[in-house]
């Protein structure tokens, strides 16, 4: 298990770099003033030409920080048809503004993802002119501008703990889909088959691709190192692997192995021709699937005990 060999003078050295660190942390305000000047016009295109209803930012520029250069814009819109969505797509897509975009139909959205934005949004009001970025974030203005030198520790660490969760629940219900598919394709018609299959095959992809977008956050918000290169993919779940300075390793060796696994065959299935995909290579990652997501659970569950602060540590 992650951690299993750290002694507590060890954790408790791990803890004190993190707060350390975390209280050390500013933001920058100028990429921050960028951004939400960014944010303010792709809403304006939005109400304007696309008619839409409602403009709300999510995600990482919702929290001040953990924003950097390589974050992304979210931002949900209400109110459009898919022509609509599709042109207002394509028009954003096209604009030369520095920051990666990225827009959601929020009338299309379902689930624990619709309840994440809702929780997070930040509503740019349609004819409302842009006002400074500090008030933006009265919702957060104790950790923004902390009172008490520990707050900025707390809100990191609940909120990194929250995300996690967040996006584990997300991948559970993926894996409930491929329980269900394997129980399907065993009474379907054989010219079904294919298909289940394929979709078998992507809803792995798919777990894989939520679990390394925890591993995202824990490497920004944390190790504050996201590999780069072609090799990315591959680097990012090794340091996942190892111990750090700021923390404990985030999964076990096993983990890793079985990660490690799902990684290749999810590259198989991104970059080959779905006919070409032989089930006998889907099927048992399929059937150990619900063993790995129990696996990567409790390694982070240890994780994100670790980062709790006990009161005789403060």
């Amino acid at each position: 298990m992650a951690g299993q060999n750290i002694s507590s003078d060890e954790l408790l050295a791990c803890r004190k770099r993190l707060e350390r660190l975390w209280k050390s942390r500013t933001m920058d305000e100028g990429l921050l003033h960028r951004a939400w000047q960014t944010a303010y016009q792709v809403a304006t295109l939005l109400y304007e030409k696309f008619g839409a209803t409602q403009v709300v930012v999510f995600g990482s520029l919702t929290e001040p920080m953990s924003f950097t250069k390589e974050s992304d814009i979210d931002i949900a819109v209400s109110g459009l048809s898919d022509d609509a969505y599709n042109k207002a797509w394509n028009a954003i897509w096209d604009c030369k503004s520095g920051f990666k975009i990225d827009i959601i139909n929020f009338d299309r959205s379902k689930g624990l993802f619709r309840e994440r934005i809702k929780h997070q949004a930040i509503s740019i009001e349609k004819g409302v002119p842009p006002v400074l970025w500090q008030t933006l974030y009265e919702h957060l203005q104790r950790h923004v501008f902390p009172e008490n030198p520990g707050d900025i520790y707390e809100m990191n660490r609940k909120r990194l703990t929250q995300r996690i969760n967040d996006e584990l629940a997300k991948t559970e219900s993926t894996i409930d889909g491929i329980a269900k598919a394997l129980a399907d394709i065993e009474v379907l018609p054989a010219a079904a088959k294919p298909y289940i299959e394929k979709s078998i095959a992507t809803d792995l992809a798919n777990v894989y691709s939520g679990i390394e977008r925890i591993f995202e956050r824990i490497a920004r918000e944390v190790d504050r190192h996201i590999p780069t290169g072609e090799e990315w993919h591959k680097n990012l779940l090794a340091q996942m692997a190892a111990q750090r300075p700021e923390r404990v390793p985030v999964i076990s060796e096993q983990t890793f192995l079985r990660l490690e696994n799902l990684l290749k065959f999810r590259h198989v299935v991104n970059n080959i021709y779905g006919e070409e995909l032989i089930y006998e290579q889907t099927e048992p990652h399929a059937k150990s699937i619900d063993a790995l997501f129990a696996s990567v659970s409790q390694d982070l569950n240890i994780f994100t005990d670790s980062l709790v602060r006990d009161e005789e540590d403060a």
